[in-house]
Formats: structure tokens, C-alpha cells, sequence
């Protein structure tokens, strides 16, 4: 993952500084169907006469640029009828990863990914040991481990480097057992990267309902934790354990350094309902990544629709006048839309750390 991470970067910097046209990372929302009914999901999962078909999938797949990564996304990307008909495509020239809640997983399925050497991690979302969170049932967390088992078999005797990621949404419900969640990925389920996602601050990002540009400057209103010292204090256990374990460990934003030898800091800012753009850096992520949503509209983090793919060129959408003007706004500061983005950071001239929660 660090090294993905770094080559993302090395990409963006150069897309920034105009070296390169195109973005490096497309998030393909290949549906927004699933077979789960998450409380705390953000979209929409009603039927969409206006969604993607394969034949339009396969022409975004035509216009990427050679260096771009792809992520399958939903919904439940496996719930997608053709879904090995887009990753094979995509495949054939390009990295890719998914991000599932798993349990549509088969042996055929696993067979199918680990045979793409270009599929370079499998993404699993489990907020608790069990996935209770996510309403999954007794056999059908049995099944997902004994899917995941399969995986590392395979993976072994066909020599693969792909990776297994666990992702755990962070939630009051979850708060005192972020610890055990992370053993349990590490050494019951083999885990090679976790990673920990906080409740994003603004309904605009990453949204499958589209809105007007100037939403993003309206005042947002992030979810707050009722046990966020609990949080932070088993966030401090995870990256003791790290210490002599192989698995990386993220935190999203990046609040803390789950792999360093030192304490984590207080992060108070992070659980704040308010948002003050200014106190953290402009932003170089819409240049980077690109949402493809189920209806073809792109949007880069913040729904705000920059083109339809299904009757504009991919790079006119990238170079056209809208997206050139959300580009020029994050360039200079951030606006409410990013509260608690993945992708903030704090502005290192200010010492926002130990700043009071504003309310």
C-alpha cells in the first residue's frame, strides 16, 4: 500500500504541476445496488433507469490514460452483472483494486481476481468481528471468513502479491473494540492492510445525488463521537500493537501514525462538528481522483456532476471549464464540503492539534 501511495503521489504532483493531463486513480461506482442495508451508508440503493451499461463502461475503460488505477466500487460492485467483463478489460492494461463488503464472494470469484495479475488489492469493510454493524448473519460471516481462507490459499499456491485490506468504519458503537477488531483482521484473517475511516463531515462527498458547485460553500455539519476518547485511546493500542506486527495500519484522514514509535497526539479537531477551512491545506486530491458515478456523471471528491461520460470525451470532462473552476477554488483553501475529507491535512503553519473543539 505505501508503495501505491507513493506512486500516487509521485503521479499527482506531476498532473498538478500540468507535466500530465489526465488523473491517475478512477473510482467506478459500478452500481449502487447491495445486498446490505447499512445504517450509516450514505447512498442511495434504489433501482436506476439512467445507470451505466457494460458497453459504457468499456468506452470509459478505452479513453483512460496509461498510468491510470482503477477502483470498483457500488453499491456492491459484485452485484453488478458484468463485473468480470469490466475488471477483465480494465485488467489488461492497468492496476486495480476493489473495495466489497465480501459476501458475494465465491471460489470462482477469488479465481477469477487472482488470476488478474494487474488486481492488486481486495478490500473487505468490517466494522466488527462478526460485521453485526452491517446486520450480517451468523452463516454469512461464516462463509465470508471461509471465502477469505480460500483467498490466502490461492493467493500461496499461485504466487500472487495481492493484497488483502480490511476496512473498518470508526463508530461509537465500535469505539471501545477497534483493538480487537484489528487483531482479529491481522491474525484470525490474515490482513495485510487496515485501514480505519471516520464518518465523513459532509453529505457532498462522495455522494451518488449530484449538486450545484455552490453547495460546497455552504456551512456543513460533521457527525460528532460521543466516545472519542475511547477512540483515540484504542487508536493508541492498535499502534502500540503495530509495533511487532506486519500489517500496515491507516487512519482516515490521517490524524496518526499507526506505525510509529511514537504516541499519537491529540487530534481533537478531527471530532469537531464545524469546520474552518483555512486552518488546513489546499488540496491537490481533485487533480489525482476521479468518481465515475452510476449514472456516468465524473465528480471528483465533492458531488458536484464536472460532465457525463456518457456523452462527453473523458478529457474534455478533465480540461473543461467547470472542473478547471472547482480546481482553482480547492487550490487556494478548502471549503465545507471537505470537512473531515480522508484527504484533509492540517495547515502545518497553524497548531491546530490540541485547539479546542469548536461547537
Amino acid at each position: 500500500m505505501s508503495a501505491f501511495h507513493n506512486k500516487h503521489e509521485l503521479i499527482t504532483n506531476k498532473i498538478f504541476s500540468g507535466e500530465l493531463i489526465m488523473p491517475h486513480r478512477y473510482v467506478f461506482v459500478l452500481t449502487n445496488l447491495c445486498n446490505l442495508d447499512c445504517s450509516f451508508c450514505f447512498q442511495d440503493r434504489d433501482r436506476r433507469d439512467d445507470a451505466m451499461t457494460t458497453d459504457d463502461w468499456l468506452k470509459v475503460v478505452e479513453q483512460l490514460p496509461e498510468y491510470a488505477r482503477v477502483t470498483f466500487t457500488g453499491g456492491e460492485p459484485l452485484a453488478f452483472k458484468d463485473f468480470e467483463v469490466i475488471v477483465n478489460a480494465v485488467a489488461k492494461k492497468h492496476d486495480c483494486n476493489m473495495i466489497t463488503n465480501g459476501l458475494l464472494l465465491s471460489e470462482k470469484k477469488i479465481d477469477f481476481i487472482l488470476s488478474k495479475k494487474n488486481f492488486k488489492v481486495l478490500s473487505i469493510s468490517i466494522d466488527d468481528i462478526g460485521n453485526l454493524n452491517r446486520d450480517v448473519k451468523p452463516r454469512q460471516w461464516e462463509k465470508l471468513v471461509s471465502q477469505i481462507n480460500y483467498f490466502h490459499k490461492r493467493k500461496a499456491e499461485l504466487n500472487s502479491d495481492c493484497v488483502l485490506d480490511i476496512k473498518t468504519v470508526v463508530l461509537d458503537k465500535n469505539a471501545k473494540d477497534l483493538l480487537a477488531i484489528h487483531r482479529y483482521s491481522v491474525e484470525t484473517l490474515g490482513a495485510n492492510t487496515h485501514a480505519f475511516q471516520f464518518l465523513k463531515g459532509s453529505h457532498l462527498q462522495h455522494s451518488d445525488k449530484m449538486h450545484d458547485m455552490v453547495e460546497m460553500y455552504a456551512t456543513s455539519h460533521a457527525p460528532t463521537y460521543e466516545h472519542f476518547d475511547v477512540i483515540l485511546e484504542q487508536l493508541e493500542l492498535v499502534r502500540q500493537y503495530n509495533q511487532h506486527s506486519q500489517c500496515n495500519a491507516f487512519v482516515h484522514p490521517k490524524i496518526c501514525d499507526l506505525s510509529s514509535a511514537d504516541p499519537i497526539p491529540k487530534v481533537s479537531y478531527i471530532n469537531s462538528e464545524r469546520f474552518r477551512p483555512k486552518d488546513f491545506q489546499p488540496c491537490k486530491f481533485p487533480w489525482s481522483s476521479v468518481h465515475i458515478n452510476v449514472d456516468g456523471n465524473l465528480f471528483p471528491c465533492i458531488a458536484v456532476s464536472m460532465g457525463n461520460v456518457k456523452n462527453t470525451a473523458l478529457e474534455d470532462i478533465v480540461t473543461g471549464e467547470l472542473f478547471t473552476e472547482f480546481k482553482d477554488a480547492l487550490s487556494k483553501h478548502l471549503v465545507e464540503g471537505c470537512n473531515r475529507c480522508g484527504w484533509i491535512r492540517p495547515n502545518p503553519k497553524l497548531n491546530i492539534i490540541d485547539s479546542i473543539t469548536l461547537k
